[in-house]
């Protein structure tokens, strides 16, 4: 390995590109934006346990980057808030489901408590309709920007190119293997191509000719200001819809879709618009669980495209095509599980061993998937 070309400039792509700074080779970074500036921007900014269906492999992925947070968030590189994520249980069906969640997760070897109404209601959600809810403490909230800063900063220090601003137009292939990249600032010859260009990350694989089962979601997320503090942890409510505190006075309300079936590829280039629909479901929320908590507005919304696999877990692994990688579909959980990601990637080209952690990320799991 001579020379590495990264297709996308966040989180994934820039922890990546983080890990090779001190490799023996020579490493390029193409964002056509701005650091951060895709999905990564419009992330819900949790590091967290909850799974809704939990996974001991995905639990050891997220616990490994945990692990890297969390020695940094104590050094003070990062501000994290702790605020904890409730799942809410209304129907008797769901509350089955947090139950067996708790047991799964304890076998994990993470004990969480479910929290009766009564001690619902002690975060300021009305509960009186609430069977229970699954408590997550340590959840918590993380800048995603400070993360890519931190990523992109040191990358460079080491010698990284990072350019911005210059997006990949080709990926030029000789006898299945890759040659390198062309860009709109011209050609970049190398041996490792690693797509990690998220909601782009089809389009990446349409020019080399590669079929991966990836598709799209919408995350729309609505700003919400209240006149006084407000208290929230990351709460999923069985309606299908998030809200959680940011700020002093603002939550942010949200959808985090992961179902692959149902979901179509979405052109990531075109803005998507809020359903109105998810305004009246926000509404209806807050009028049943918040009614305790000021009285909110809309002040500002975006909609994220999420990357999608079939089982809700991340692609990292090579292709059909000598010397491209796939660091691609992180299901809305990138921010969890980046710096992970990014040592196992950079540990496999370094050493030329692929490590066993990324074993139930590898794309042969789906063959038997159209």
């Amino acid at each position: 390995m001579e020379s590495v070309a990264i297709i996308g400039g966040g989180i994934i792509g820039t922890s990546i590109a983080y890990r090779l700074r001190d490799a023996e080779c020579d490493v390029h970074l193409y964002e056509k934006d701005m650091i951060g500036a895709g999905t990564t921007a419009k992330s819900a900014a949790m590091l967290t346990h909850h799974q809704e269906d939990p996974d001991s492999e995905a639990y050891e992925l997220r616990e490994h980057a945990w692990e890297w947070y969390d020695d940094r968030i104590a050094a003070g590189t990062f501000e994290f808030d702790q605020i904890g994520t409730l799942h809410l249980a209304r129907s008797e069906d769901e509350f089955a489901t947090i139950q067996e969640m708790q047991r799964t997760f304890a076998s994990f070897g993470l004990d969480l408590p479910i929290l009766s109404p009564d001690e619902i209601a002690d975060h300021n959600i009305a509960s009186d309709d609430l069977r229970g809810g699954l408590w997550f403490p340590d959840d918590g909230v993380l800048d995603p920007g400070a993360i890519v800063r931190f990523f992109a900063d040191h990358a460079r220090d080491g010698g990284v190119d990072i350019e911005t601003g210059v997006a990949v137009t080709d990926v030029a292939t000789s006898d299945d293997q890759v040659t390198g990249v062309e860009t709109t600032a011209g050609f970049q010859s190398a041996d490792v191509v690693i797509n990690a260009a998220g909601p782009w990350a089809q389009q990446v694989n349409d020019l080399v000719g590669v079929d991966v089962p990836i598709r799209h979601t919408q995350g729309p997320i609505l700003v919400l200001q209240a006149d006084d503090p407000v208290s929230l942890p990351f709460t999923f409510f069985e309606e299908g819809i998030y809200i959680r505190e940011e700020g002093v006075s603002q939550a942010f309300a949200g959808q985090l879709a992961t179902d692959y079936e149902d979901s179509p590829m979405l052109d990531p280039n075109l803005t998507q618009a809020i359903d109105e629909s998810m305004y009246l479901q926000v509404a209806e929320i807050a009028d049943t669980y918040l009614p305790d908590l000021p009285a909110f507005d809309v002040i500002n919304e975006w909609n994220g495209i999420r990357t999608v696999t079939p089982d809700g877990q991340p692609i990292v692994d090579e292709t059909d095509v000598e010397g491209y990688l796939l660091a691609c579909g992180m299901s809305g959980y990138g921010v969890t599980v980046a710096p992970a990601i990014g040592e196992f990637v950079a540990d496999w080209l370094t050493t030329g061993r692929k490590p066993d952690s990324l074993a139930p990320l590898a794309l042969g799991r789906f063959e038997a998937v159209a």
